[in-house]
């Protein structure tokens, strides 16, 4: 019996390998049905993204100080989301009540700057690889701003998230306003209202709520 408990459970966890050699240890499984607010604990900012899981292989990493070191000029977002059998990649960047638009502080420029951290190391490119679908959250709560003139960056992270494939798909395909709320609905317009009680699906899905 004590054999047949060690082999199940070593097949569990070669079912849930990553190909991401030593950076594997930075990956969190998450369990299929499994309901979650990711949120920053060193942060006060407050924000956070309510997800629920709907897939098995589903990992959460935080790319700011783990999976990416502290460098000189080299931007992080607070967390993504790999799940492998899509596969499909979300960069989550959180933020208080304003966004900020301001050169080397906004969330455009810190997910471009993840995503090309990535593309360049070797045991982590397989996460945005070019058959990999990529949505960017930017994150805050209910009283969420989101400043003017922001085209430029959102257009520039477009380029990043978009696969050669899918040209034909919208900055509001793969960018997406989240506003978090104590009891909102999930849509799926331009921003995204939701809440812990109507979390974000994922893997993500554009057609929910249409």
């Amino acid at each position: 019996m004590g054999k047949k408990k060690e082999m199940k459970r070593s097949s569990e966890k070669i079912s849930c390998t990553l190909p991401f050699g030593t950076y594997n240890g930075e990956f969190t499984l998450l369990k299929k049905g499994e309901k979650r607010n990711i949120r920053d604990m060193k942060s006060c900012k407050n924000a956070f993204i309510p997800i629920k899981v709907n897939d098995e292989s589903v990992y959460v990493a935080e790319p700011d100080g783990k999976l990416i070191p502290n460098m000189v000029n080299q931007q992080k977002c607070d967390f993504l989301i790999y799940c492998q059998n899509q596969p499909q990649t979300c960069f989550i960047e959180l933020k208080g009540e304003n966004i900020s638009a301001k050169k080397e502080y906004n969330p455009y420029d810190q997910i471009i700057d993840t995503i090309k951290f990535l593309k360049n190391e070797k045991r982590l490119n397989n996460l945005v690889s070019g058959d990999v679908e990529k949505h960017a959250f930017i994150v805050s709560p209910g009283r969420q701003k989101i400043p003017r003139g922001v085209e430029t960056g959102e257009r520039q992270l477009w380029k990043n998230l978009v696969q050669p494939q899918k040209k034909s798909r919208t900055t509001w395909d793969l960018v997406h306003y989240v506003k978090v709320t104590k009891s909102g609905r999930y849509s799926n317009k331009k921003q995204i209202i939701c809440s812990p009680e109507s979390p974000i699906q994922i893997p993500f899905n554009n057609q929910e709520g249409k």
